[in-house]
């Protein structure tokens, strides 16, 4: 699978959801989207992809303005797949900073929001930026 059939930009979810449908995967899903206050858009910047024999998990980096593979692994049977999606999925959840835990602090929680936060600003800045653009 090549990098180079997804578009210049984070997806958006509907996108994500032609990718499924699409000949070329037996699955995508998104491992990670994002909203931004006042969008009705949601950008999904991280998928698990599965091939006729290949999962991968996939990232869009904002700092490097692309995509780029975070997990790859060949797979026998179907079940194998399965836990080589679930296993894509936390490692691209990882990837991106989400964080399944709970705060102690208030200040914590707010901190941890505000990276998060700032991460779709980005990932809507540079969708903006592209399609305006016209690509």
């Amino acid at each position: 699978m090549s990098l180079d059939s997804l578009p210049p930009r984070p997806l958006t979810v509907p996108e994500g959801r032609a990718l499924h449908r699409s000949d070329t995967f037996r699955m995508a899903a998104p491992a990670s989207a994002s909203s931004k206050r006042g969008r009705d858009t949601r950008l999904v910047s991280a998928l698990v992809l599965v091939t006729g024999d290949t999962v991968y998990g996939v990232g869009y980096d904002v700092a490097q303005e692309g995509w780029q593979t975070v997990f790859r692994e060949s797979y026998g049977t179907v079940g194998e797949a399965d836990d080589l999606a679930a296993e894509a999925n936390d490692d691209l959840r990882e990837w991106v900073g989400h964080r399944e835990e709970s705060f102690g602090e208030v200040e914590e929680g707010i901190e941890a929001t505000e990276e998060e936060s700032e991460r779709a600003r980005l990932l809507f800045e540079q969708y903006d930026e592209i399609v305006e653009s016209g690509q």
